[in-house]
């Protein structure tokens, strides 16, 4: 995961939040195609908690949508607390499908596993991102034990069915051979310098899974 920086929301959601009777179930699909277009852009059309690229390319079971819009703050949390978060797009993330329709609930991910349960992990906030480490393996995980089962449990990024922690430790292993064939002797910390300040400059299209780049080039500065 990496701190996603919000921008101005769309001016169609604006507008149609000021209708009587506006909610999100009820959002126009030129609202809702607005808002996905803007979600896409300032995240660089990666899933908001496991980075894979959003729209999906995969095929999908008939009915499961490739990219969905995702409530922080629960929509519909089970307290019935509503503090207008449907329509705030400060309270919006893009993200994949969650492998919706593997047929077993304990291979969902991202918001098809967390369902409703509260998050302390928050793409918007750094100090919740702080603690995240990566393995060698491409495991996440957290030194804070309430993020730890948020990663883990609540969002599953550990997935072994869809191999999360094998992708990641490909696209680390990938940075790592370019690293060595191109310095095989000497400091690398300005090539890591460099490195980290393209990975991170705002991009409409971000390299997936680029957490666990982001997070080893910045031990390596």
């Amino acid at each position: 995961m990496i701190k996603i920086t919000k921008i101005r929301e769309p001016r169609e959601l604006k507008k149609y939040r000021t209708q009587p009777g506006a909610a999100y179930i009820a959002m126009d699909r030129s609202v809702k195609e607005a808002v996905l277009n803007s979600l896409l852009n300032e995240q660089g059309h990666l899933c908001a908690y496991c980075m894979r690229r959003i729209p999906e390319t995969r095929k999908l079971p008939t009915g499961i949508p490739k990219i969905t819009i995702e409530h922080w703050f629960p929509q519909n949390p089970t307290d019935g607390q509503d503090l207008g978060q449907g329509l705030d797009y400060r309270n919006m993330f893009v993200v994949c499908s969650g492998n919706r329709g593997c047929g077993t609930e304990k291979d969902l991910t991202c918001d098809a596993k967390r369902k409703n349960a509260a998050l302390k992990v928050n793409p918007c906030d750094a100090n919740t991102l702080a603690t995240i480490r990566y393995g060698a393996d491409g495991t996440i995980k957290s030194s804070d034990p309430v993020i730890d089962e948020d990663l883990n449990k609540r969002l599953n990024l550990n997935c072994q069915a869809i191999s999360l922690p094998e992708t990641r430790r490909r696209v680390l292993n990938e940075l790592l051979f370019d690293i060595k064939k191109n310095h095989p002797t000497g400091d690398i910390r300005l090539y890591c310098r460099r490195k980290l300040e393209q990975l991170t400059e705002p991009s409409d299209y971000k390299k997936p899974y680029v957490g666990i780049l982001i997070e080893w080039l910045e031990r390596h500065v």
